[in-house]
């Protein structure tokens, strides 16, 4: 009884971390439906940039769209494989419906791909 119960218990640990598969278009129309989740996404990459802080720490920045529907990716690091614009991606990540960098600045429909420092980003180039 104990192990089918452990057996049980775990697979609702696995169910309740699965990402929520999303689309560009909904995450866009719905932000709020996806705020503060980790969602997985496809799309094809645009403007990808890998830049350093002025504190030096490494970091990527691009689009992900899907149609005329865009969103933006924030990774921490650099990647062992840099996409490149036109690349079909899938990501995982917290998406935020409004990421507040400081006052004056934020950023709307945000996925942080890799948010923790050593963590690998989910990143995965599907095709080019």
């Amino acid at each position: 009884m104990k192990r089918t119960l452990s057996f049980i218990l775990a697979g609702f640990v696995v169910v309740a971390m699965a990402a929520d598969a999303a689309k560009i278009s909904d995450l866009v129309k719905k932000p709020e439906s996806f705020d503060k989740k980790t969602v997985k996404v496809t799309g094809t990459v645009d403007k990808f940039k890998a830049k350093t802080s002025k504190a030096g720490n490494d970091y990527y920045v691009f689009d992900l769209k899907e149609g005329k529907e865009k969103i933006s990716v924030y990774g921490r690091g650099k990647l062992d494989k840099e996409p490149k614009d036109g690349d079909k991606v899938e990501i995982e990540g917290k998406f935020e419906k409004e990421h507040k960098i400081n006052d004056d600045f934020s950023v709307k429909n945000q996925v942080t791909v890799g948010g923790k420092k050593g963590e690998a980003p989910k990143l995965k180039i599907l095709s080019k």
